[in-house]
């Protein structure tokens, strides 16, 4: 009788666990994407329009729609995991349909693309959360079991209190929502502070200016200024055309900006880090990377192989997306020693685009852009022709770590 209870009450605590654990994914997989819509858009829109997307503006349209009906579906399963009602008819069985589907994806995605399961961001969570599609693949697969034994220990009486449900669901949208906390300690406070001090240095102390005692100031005083400020302001009119002077008019030259100029203004305008550079004087490789593009990871792992030939042009990557993302990156793609700038809002790493799609890689000489590539025309066997470079192998252990054929390690 006592291994009963006992055997119950383990069953019961189970069940309420799994219940928890589940909702908790899908609700935090849901506001996760909700705090950063515009990363789970792009990845839908790929999926779905191809990596042209932004010209396909009436799919984008659908797409927005379709995004949000699955974060919508997401968060309405996460909370009904907290009820009872219609759980072990309706409830548990969306929730294991939704994972295998899920799953699915996964595969899918995994097996497209060359070091699928390993790279890049799946977007469960969104950009908060960055995950690899095998780590995706482990949850969900742990997601499911947990399901099952839901599924088929469920009882009437596992039920959680009231307070339960609002209580997960503000714990769980706080926790995601600090992911999202930024520091408002600008680096950038020390060149401004340096600016001021150039232009104040460049005005003449007022103390230079000689200023009379504001008693010594008559009413005469003010009657003479101000008759002598109106003879030096008068303009005498010319009594005659004959003896007037042929006005000459200088045309003033204008100046039609360049592509490469337009472009080096963008990039010193929304990476304002880049003007140290001075790319007008210069030769640089500029890099545009979206911080979970598992493009960019791989062009990037391609760079820093590519360094130990010591052709490259000296690199300096503009980077968009949060300060965790961007030690996932490094993490994923090798070097983290190239100076970089983090760029955290979209408006501004778009526009550095041009309408091109990241990865996007600019070679800038003096102020003119010699060669650019995007995710669409890089190669990295014409790249590496292109700057005289020895072919790269593939290790065959590991199957991530590139080589030069003299066999020196990139890293």
């Amino acid at each position: 009788m006592l291994l009963q209870i006992n055997s119950d009450m383990n069953r019961h605590q189970l069940v309420q666990i799994g219940r928890i654990v589940l909702s908790f994914l899908f609700i935090f997989g849901a506001i996760s994407k909700l705090i950063s819509m515009p990363f789970f858009d792009g990845m839908v829109a790929e999926l779905f329009l191809g990596k042209d997307y932004f010209d396909n503006p009436s799919g984008m349209f659908w797409v927005q729609w379709l995004t949000r009906i699955l974060v919508a579906a997401e968060l309405v399963i996460g909370i009904a995991l907290l009820q009872s009602k219609w759980f072990k008819n309706i409830v548990v069985p969306a929730t294991l349909i939704t994972l295998v589907l899920f799953t699915i994806h996964l595969f899918y995605e995994g097996f497209r693309q060359e070091n699928g399961f390993i790279e890049g961001n799946c977007g469960c969570f969104g950009d908060v959360l960055p995950m690899t599609n095998l780590e995706s693949i482990i949850k969900n697969i742990i997601g499911m079991a947990l399901g099952i034994y839901v599924w088929l220990k469920y009882q009437k009486e596992d039920q959680f209190g009231s307070w339960v449900s609002p209580t997960l669901i503000g714990l769980v949208t706080l926790f995601t929502l600090n992911f999202g906390i930024k520091s408002y300690v600008s680096s950038a406070t020390p060149a401004v502070v340096e600016d001021l001090a150039i232009i104040i240095d460049s005005i003449p102390f007022i103390d230079t200016i000689p200023v009379p005692d504001i008693e010594e100031i008559t009413v005469k005083d003010l009657i003479e200024a101000e008759r002598t400020d109106k003879e030096e302001n008068s303009i005498p009119t010319p009594t005659s055309d004959i003896d007037q002077p042929e006005e000459i008019v200088t045309e003033t030259p204008v100046v039609t900006k360049t592509p490469s100029d337009k472009t080096i203004e963008l990039l010193n305008t929304y990476a304002p880090a880049l003007q140290s550079l001075n790319l007008s004087s210069s030769t640089k490789l500029i890099c545009l990377f979206s911080m979970t593009c598992s493009h960019c990871q791989e062009v990037y792992r391609d760079l820093s192989a590519m360094k130990a030939s010591g052709k490259l042009p000296n690199i300096y990557l503009v980077n968009y997306g949060s300060e965790y993302e961007q030690n996932y990156f490094f993490t994923q793609a090798g070097n983290s020693e190239d100076p970089h700038t983090l760029i955290e809002d979209f408006t501004s790493f778009k526009r550095m685009l041009e309408g091109k799609t990241y990865p996007r890689l600019l070679y800038i000489k003096n102020g003119k852009t010699l060669k650019e590539w995007d995710v669409d025309s890089y190669d990295r066997a014409s790249f590496m022709k292109y700057y005289g470079i020895e072919k790269l192998e593939e290790k065959k252990e590991g199957g991530l770590q590139l080589e030069l054929n003299s066999g020196d390690s990139p890293w």
